[in-house]
């Protein structure tokens, strides 16, 4: 939050009347000056401005080789840049340990908006705390706290009790395959029909037993999970996420997202949540990855409240207004660019 604050404060009074040639040399040596003789950067950036994923991966690269030093026994020392804008142009900052340098630069023209779109329509909305809603013609199936209703017009048609172990923060999750059902909450798995409801239950899915993590054979507990080419991404329980190749080797991490994501575009994407700009109300927005670095592609869409579940197939995202107490659950749309 110290870091949004300055950005803002930085934002509102840049000038950006250099070359980027000249901000990534600006920056480099205000972030020199931070380091001892003995110590070298390790950058980490990611993008929240509108330049695409080629011209972010080449500001980073750029400032990487700026940086670069020949030491014997080196001390690496993290330096995260951000990129980002204003409407005068664009900021780069950087920090190191807990100070903050920034440099602005202008590109003419200036490159077009992003052209990728998420959009969100409200389904539902409850005070019991909700799990997952599944919507199909005009019938809707509400999975909360004290089991799955089939709604008819809104109208409540049948319900029935699912018994789970009762965690803090529970987790459910409908999956449909024509008339049949799956649901999934902590600890159980049950299996059936929507129309008529029908289900039978017992040990097992991939929601941990009085927990709100998942669970997958040979990976680690973790929140969320997506499946990006060759690479995995983990929302695992230090809060961070992190990102693993073809051969389950980890290869980085990124601290910017929620503890939701999940593949978007046919697997080429993913749709992450984030924290707004007012505390703890969060939103959703498509990224790229590119070299293991979080690129933004689209604009944010903000929610009321935090995201309490998101998941895929359809895209769907419940979240707990601030406002009002209640619970809504989002249909979410993307336009991909295809």
């Amino acid at each position: 939050m110290a870091l949004r604050g300055l950005l803002l404060i930085f934002l509102c009074c840049a000038v950006g009347g250099q070359t980027l040639d000249d901000a990534v040399r600006t920056l480099a040596g205000k972030v020199s000056a931070h380091l001892a003789p003995n110590e070298t950067a390790h950058l980490t950036s990611r993008n929240l401005s509108t330049l695409g994923p080629g011209d972010a991966n080449k500001i980073h690269a750029a400032l990487e080789r700026t940086l670069r030093k020949r030491v014997r026994n080196p001390a690496a020392v993290d330096v995260v840049l951000t990129i980002s804008e204003d409407v005068r142009g664009y900021v780069l900052v950087a920090k190191i340990r807990q100070d903050v340098e920034m440099a602005a630069f202008r590109i003419d023209p200036a490159p077009a908006r992003p052209k990728l779109m998420v959009e969100k329509r409200m389904m539902w909305e409850q005070e019991a705390p909700l799990l997952d809603v599944a919507l199909i013609d005009d019938q809707i199936l509400v999975l909360d706290i004290n089991g799955l209703t089939r709604y008819e017009h809104r109208a409540p048609a049948e319900s029935v009790p699912i018994a789970a172990s009762t965690t803090r923060d529970p987790r459910g999750r409908i999956e449909l395959a024509g008339e049949s059902l799956t649901v999934y909450v902590s600890g159980t798995a049950c299996q059936g029909t929507w129309k008529t409801l029908a289900l039978t239950c017992g040990t097992g899915g991939d929601i941990s037993s009085g927990r709100d993590t998942l669970e997958s054979s040979g990976w680690p507990l973790h929140y969320s999970y997506a499946q990006i080419g060759a690479e995995t991404l983990l929302a695992q329980i230090d809060g961070r996420a992190h990102i693993y190749d073809a051969d389950r080797k980890a290869t980085g991490t990124i601290d910017e997202w929620g503890s939701d994501f999940i593949a978007a575009c046919s697997g080429t994407r993913i749709l992450a949540t984030g924290s707004g700009d007012r505390e703890s109300r969060d939103f959703v927005a498509l990224y790229d990855l590119t070299n293991r670095t979080p690129v933004r592609v689209s604009d944010p869409v903000e929610f009321p409240g935090p995201v309490t579940a998101l998941w895929e197939s359809p895209a769907r995202a419940v979240v707990r207004n601030l406002s009002t107490g209640r619970y809504e659950a989002y249909s979410l749309t993307m336009d991909c660019g295809r």
